[in-house]
């Protein structure tokens, strides 16, 4: 038996098939919450803006355009509900440990324990992370977003240009700026081999 697309799971949503958006929600949660982590620090923030994305996709099925690819759909809704949590929170003051040097407890993804579990790495790693998630925080919110789908969803650049309704020369302007951000914010804090 063949696996379901995203899309047929969709269409099944559509057709008052509710079972099919939990199959959605275990074959997406994880990358979905790696992306809105990278682009809200904070655990909570990230598992609140998840739920939403979802909850929004059960609401709006209806809206999904025939032909598109459902990732698209799901990026964009979740990073619609990212910038809208940003400019709540620089209208409140809230953004005050993110924009100053994020704390070490919000800087790196939760990682999954492995039986080859080495400190000496692990430290590196966790340095090698919460530098990255430092540097990304410090160039400017259109270029983090094309770094984040791109580099770490993996993404093309037609699709990113989708998700954020921009010709795809804008999205490679942003990639090519935000990766010399990155470089010089690591140079900065000493990681000079990054």
């Amino acid at each position: 038996m063949q696996r379901a697309t995203d899309e047929e799971l969709l269409g099944a949503l559509k057709a008052g098939d509710t079972d099919s958006l939990g199959s959605l929600v275990v074959r997406w949660e994880q990358p979905l919450f790696r992306f809105v982590y990278r682009m809200l620090p904070r655990q909570e923030d990230a598992h609140d803006i998840c739920q939403e994305t979802f909850l929004r996709i059960l609401r709006k099925a209806h809206k999904f355009r025939p032909g598109s690819r459902f990732s698209t759909w799901m990026y964009q809704i979740a990073l619609n509900l990212c910038r809208d949590q940003l400019r709540r929170r620089k209208r409140w003051g809230l953004l005050l440990a993110e924009e100053h040097g994020l704390n070490e407890q919000t800087t790196e993804l939760p990682v999954e324990r492995r039986d080859d579990f080495d400190p000496a790495i692990s430290v590196e790693r966790r340095e090698r992370n919460s530098a990255v998630t430092r540097a990304l925080r410090e160039i400017p919110a259109e270029q983090r977003e094309v770094l984040v789908l791109k580099e770490f969803e993996g993404l093309k650049f037609r699709e990113i240009a989708e998700i954020l309704d921009c010709p795809e020369s804008t999205v490679k302007s942003r990639m090519y700026y935000g990766l010399n951000g990155v470089r010089s914010a690591l140079a900065r804090n000493g990681f000079t081999d990054a």
